[in-house]
Formats: structure tokens, C-alpha cells, sequence
């Protein structure tokens, strides 16, 4: 890995700026991904969709209420990235990629009548996962990420 991708706080503006451009790509086909275009067959295709609600489309409170939340967590995120020792690395990379997807998807919130651009479906079939953008990957791992840091941080402390 190249030696500036291991300095975590890069990872915020990764996340951010692959989902910005790829949210815009989005958007300048928008007639074409309507109609689904497959990647992987069946099993990954991208289709453009406008989610109102947070993750999964859950949640359709408001736009306000969301821009609220996500400006909150984000402040919370910045909080704990700082307040984390250098040393844990890893716990501040997959704090800086969650910044990154808060960010980006605040900004489709803010900037674009409160919907966010999502566009990667998979599944097989009528089984489908919930269509995603970047920015919730980033969230996703990231969190996935600092949950393991933590769950072997306190398995350290007790054994």
C-alpha cells in the first residue's frame, strides 16, 4: 500500500471524493441508468434511484431531521478521530472513511432537495440487497472496521 494511504485522515477525503465524482457520473447518465445497466450479470448492476430516507431507506423522517443527525454524527466522528491515539491506526482510518460517507451523502442532503443519489444494486433475482452509493460503503466498512478494533481492544483488556 502506498505510504500516504496508511496516514488514516486520508481515507475522510477518499471516501468523499470517489463519492462525489461517482454520485455526478451518476447523474450525467441518468436516462440510462433508469433502465439498469448489469456489471456482473444479474448479480451487480448499477440502476439511479433517489433515496429520501437514511441507510436502506429507512427512515424517511425529513430532510432536516437527517441533515441534523448526519451534521451531529459528523461532529461526533471528528471528536473521536482526535481524541483517539495516533498509535491505533487502524480505529482512525475506519473513523476518517465513516467521516467520509457522512459527508458525502450530507451533501447530496443539503444540495439536493434532501434526496441522495444511490445507484449500486446487487443481488440475484427478486433477492436483492438495498441499492447503495459509495459513501455508504465507506460508512458500512468503516464501521464494520471500528467495531472489530473495538470488540479486540476490550477481548485485550479482559484476557
Amino acid at each position: 500500500m502506498p505510504r500516504s494511504l496508511r496516514q488514516p485522515w486520508l481515507w475522510a477525503p477518499l471516501v468523499l471524493v470517489v463519492d462525489f465524482v461517482t454520485k455526478r457520473l451518476v447523474l450525467l447518465h441518468e436516462d440510462a441508468l433508469r433502465a439498469k445497466i448489469d456489471v456482473l450479470g444479474e448479480f451487480a448492476r448499477f440502476i439511479y434511484v433517489r433515496n429520501p430516507g437514511s441507510a436502506m431507506g429507512l427512515f424517511p423522517v425529513g430532510r432536516w431531521a437527517l441533515v441534523g443527525v448526519s451534521l451531529a454524527a459528523t461532529v461526533f466522528i471528528v471528536w473521536l478521530y482526535r481524541t483517539t491515539p495516533e498509535r491505533l491506526r487502524v480505529r482512525r482510518a475506519a473513523m476518517a472513511a465513516i467521516l467520509g460517507g457522512a459527508l458525502g451523502n450530507l451533501i447530496d442532503r443539503v444540495f439536493y432537495g434532501g434526496l441522495v443519489v444511490d445507484f449500486i444494486d446487487l443481488g440475484v433475482g427478486q433477492s436483492r440487497f438495498y441499492t447503495f452509493n459509495v459513501a455508504d460503503i465507506g460508512v458500512s466498512v468503516g464501521g464494520a472496521l471500528l467495531f472489530l478494533c473495538l470488540l479486540l481492544d476490550g477481548r485485550r483488556r479482559d484476557g
